[in-house]
C-alpha cells in the first residue's frame, strides 16, 4: 500500500462527457482481434445511477488483456509528490485485482505498474492507484522518465481464458492528480475528484501465529519459487504452543529448527503483487517477540527490493525471551547497504543466530508478532524460568573436596543474576525441584556458602549435599534445586 497523502490541484479527469476536453482515447489490446472475446470497450450512457456516460470494458480472453484512456505527449499524467490515479470502476465481481500502467508514449519501455490499493468488490466503487508502490517485478516511478501514456487492467492475472472473461466492466471519473488539466468542461459522469485529498495508508500487518492469521501461517513451510514465504538453507518450522516467555499463555508461535548452514533464515514477509508495504518513512521499524536458546546471539534482519538485498542491520539476544526491535531510520544500525523511505521493500528475512554454525542437537528458535507498518508487538515480560536444571557436576564426595554446581539453563526476560545456596541433608534427594527444600527433605542451609562452588568440611560428613540457585529480574524470582550427591560424603 502506499504511504503518502497528496491533493489534487487541477486534475486532469477524464469523464467520457461529449465535452471532455481531456482528450482520452480506448485502444483496447488483447491476442488478436479477429478472434472472439478480445477486449472490447466502448462509451456508454451511464448505468446503475451513474449519471452522464461511462467506458463500458468486456473483459477480454488474454491474462494482459487491457485498455488505453489516455496517449497524449503534452500531458504528464504523474510526477514525484502526487503519485496517485483514481477511478470509479463498477466491477462484476469481488476480489480481483486492477491494475493501471503509465508509460511514455513513445518510448513504451520506460513505464510503472501499481495495483489498485484494494482487490475489487461487486457494484461502483473508487479505486486509488498509488505510483510510490510499483508492483513487483517492474521499476520504480522515474521522474527522469515522462508519463504520457495511461492503460487499464481489469482483473489482472497470470492466467488465460480468466473466469472474468466476457464480463462487462465500467470506468468513470479517471483522475490523474499530476496533469493539468485543459479548458472547458469536465463534468458529468459521477462528479469528478478535482481538489480531493487521497490517502493511500500502508496497512498494519502483524504475524501472530494464531488460527486465522495466513500470511502466518505460510511461514511453516520450505520457502521455494512457487511458495516464497518460510524457511531456507537447511531449516525447518512448525506453529506450535509458545514456550513460557514469548507468546503468552495459550497462544502460538513459529517455532524454527536451525539446520544445515549458519545463514538458516525465515522469508516472513513476501510482497508478491504490491498489497504489502514493509517500511515507509512513519513506520522505519521491524519488530517481533524471539526466544533464544543461548546468549549473545546475533539476530540478522534484511530487506530485499525483489531478489536484491538492500540493507541488513543484526542485533545481538539475550538468552531467553526477547522484544528486538531493528529501527530502518538509523544509519549506525546498518551493516549492509542502506535504507530509503522512498524505496518499496517486498521482502522481509530474519536469520537466528545469523552465521553462527548450527548445533548438535540443532537449537529452536521461536517467533511471535512480527509486525511492520505501524502495528505492534507485545512486549514480553516473565520471570525467570528454569528449562534444564541445576545439577553438581562432582562424582565423588570426600571431605575436602571441592563441589562444582552448574546453573542449568534458564529463560526470562532481560537480564537475569543468580544466587548460590548449599544445604546440607540427611535423606537423598532423588529429584529436582522448583522449590527451597521443604521439612520432608531434612536439610539444613550451610551458613555463608553462596558461591557456584563449595569445599566438603567434616561436618558434611555422612550427609547429602544439595545446591539452590536462585534466579532474578525485574519481574520475579525462581528457584532451581538440585539433586543431592548420590551417595554420603565420606
Amino acid at each position: 500500500m502506499g504511504i503518502s497523502s497528496a491533493t489534487a490541484t487541477a486534475p486532469l479527469v477524464v469523464t467520457f462527457e461529449t465535452d471532455d476536453n481531456s482528450g482520452f482515447i480506448h485502444i483496447d489490446f488483447d491476442d488478436d482481434v479477429l478472434l472472439p472475446g478480445h477486449q472490447k470497450s466502448t462509451v456508454v450512457d451511464g448505468v446503475d445511477g451513474v449519471g452522464g456516460k461511462v467506458l463500458k470494458v468486456v473483459r477480454g480472453t488474454a491474462s494482459w488483456a487491457g485498455t488505453t484512456i489516455i496517449k497524449d505527449g503534452s500531458k504528464t499524467l504523474i510526477k514525484t509528490g502526487s503519485l496517485f490515479v483514481t477511478a470509479k470502476i463498477k466491477s462484476p465481481v469481488a476480489g480481483k485485482k486492477m491494475l493501471m500502467k503509465i508509460d511514455n508514449k513513445d518510448t513504451p519501455t520506460q513505464s510503472v505498474e501499481t495495483y489498485a490499493t484494494e482487490n475489487s468488490v461487486t457494484g461502483w466503487h473508487e479505486y486509488t492507484f498509488d505510483f510510490s508502490v510499483q508492483r513487483q517485478g517492474t521499476e520504480a516511478f522515474s521522474a527522469a522518465k515522462p508519463a504520457t501514456m495511461a492503460s487499464i487492467f481489469f482483473d489482472y492475472t497470470i492466467n488465460q481464458n480468466p473466469s472474468t472473461a466476457g464480463q462487462s466492466y465500467y470506468l468513470d471519473d479517471v483522475t490523474f492528480a499530476s496533469a493539468t488539466a485543459g479548458t472547458g468542461g469536465g463534468g458529468g459522469g459521477g462528479g469528478g475528484g478535482g481538489g480531493e485529498t487521497v490517502v493511500a495508508a500502508a496497512t498494519p500487518t502483524l504475524l501472530t501465529y494464531e488460527a486465522g492469521d495466513t500470511l502466518g501461517a505460510l511461514g511453516a513451510a520450505v520457502a521455494n519459487s512457487e511458495h516464497p514465504v518460510g524457511i531456507f538453507e537447511g531449516g525447518s518450522a512448525v506453529i506450535q504452543n509458545a514456550p513460557q516467555g514469548v507468546g503468552g499463555a495459550g497462544s502460538h508461535v513459529l517455532a524454527l529448527t536451525k539446520t544445515g548452514a549458519a545463514w538458516t533464515g525465515y522469508n516472513a514477509i513476501v510482497d508478491v503483487d504490491g498489497s504489502l508495504r514493509i517500511t515507509n518513512a512513519e513506520f522505519p521499524k521491524v519488530t517481533f517477540n524471539y526466544l533464544s536458546p543461548k546468549g549473545n546471539s546475533p539476530v540478522g534482519v534484511q530487506l530485499f527490493i525483489g531478489e536484491t538485498k538492500e540493507v541488513e542491520m543484526i542485533q545481538n539476544a539475550d538468552l531467553g525471551a526477547n522484544t528486538l526491535t531493528f529501527d530502518f531510520s538509523k544509519s549506525s544500525n546498518w551493516t549492509f547497504g542502506s535504507w530509503s523511505a522512498s524505496k518499496i521493500y517486498t521482502k522481509l528475512v530474519i536469520f537466528p543466530d545469523f552465521l553462527v554454525a548450527v548445533s548438535t542437537p540443532a537449537d529452536v528458535y521461536y517467533f511471535d508478532n512480527v509486525a511492520i507498518n505501524g502495528a505492534v508487538t507485545p512486549g514480553t515480560s516473565v520471570k525467570p524460568a528454569n528449562v534444564v536444571a541445576t545439577k553438581i557436576s562432582n562424582k565423588t564426595f570426600k571431605v575436602g573436596t571441592t563441589l562444582s554446581s552448574v546453573k542449568g539453563t534458564w529463560v526470562g526476560t532481560g537480564s537475569i543474576s543468580y544466587k548460590y545456596s548449599w544445604y546440607r541433608c540427611t535423606t537423598k534427594g532423588a529429584t529436582t525441584s522448583n522449590a527451597k527444600p521443604v521439612a520432608a527433605n531434612k536439610c539444613s542451609v550451610i551458613a555463608r556458602q553462596t558461591s557456584s562452588k563449595y569445599k566438603v568440611t567434616k561436618a558434611d560428613k555422612g550427609k547429602y549435599v544439595r545446591v539452590l540457585v536462585t534466579a532474578k529480574n525485574s519481574v520475579g524470582t525462581t528457584y532451581s534445586l538440585s539433586k543431592s550427591t548420590s551417595g554420603k560424603v565420606s
